[in-house]
């Protein structure tokens, strides 16, 4: 019977250190991939890397024009900020609220309420 006891308290402290080792573990962004959204023709795309960094990829014309960009979240908001491009300054940062419909739907509403399903790639 002892030696069960003493079995069990290892267990139990096995499961204890565990769950506090991983406490301590930074949550992969689920944010980080491909994400596609397609209207009328149309096709934008995010490419979100892991560093923070990534491109946005529109094609209204049947021509790629792609912007660099920073990006960071916060609660559930996606900030973006483009970079070296001549159309926005990398002080305009656009907030978008986004939310997951599933593992591979990404909902992204922007300022003026309209929401978009980016699906992932």
């Amino acid at each position: 019977m002892k030696r069960i006891k003493t079995i069990l308290s290892a267990l139990l402290v096995f499961v204890m250190l565990t769950a506090v080792t991983g406490c301590g573990k930074k949550e992969e962004n689920s944010l980080v991939g491909v994400w596609e959204y397609s209207e009328n023709g149309m096709t934008f795309t995010y490419d979100l890397k892991a560093d923070g960094t990534g491109t946005y990829t529109m094609n209204t014309t049947g021509e790629d024009v792609v912007y660099e960009l920073k990006y960071e979240t916060k609660d559930s908001h996606l900030l973006v900020t483009y970079v070296n491009n001549d159309v926005f300054s990398e002080e305009d940062v656009f907030d978008n609220e986004y939310s997951f419909k599933d593992a591979n739907t990404l909902i992204i509403k922007d300022s003026f309420g309209t929401e978009m399903e980016f699906v992932k790639k």
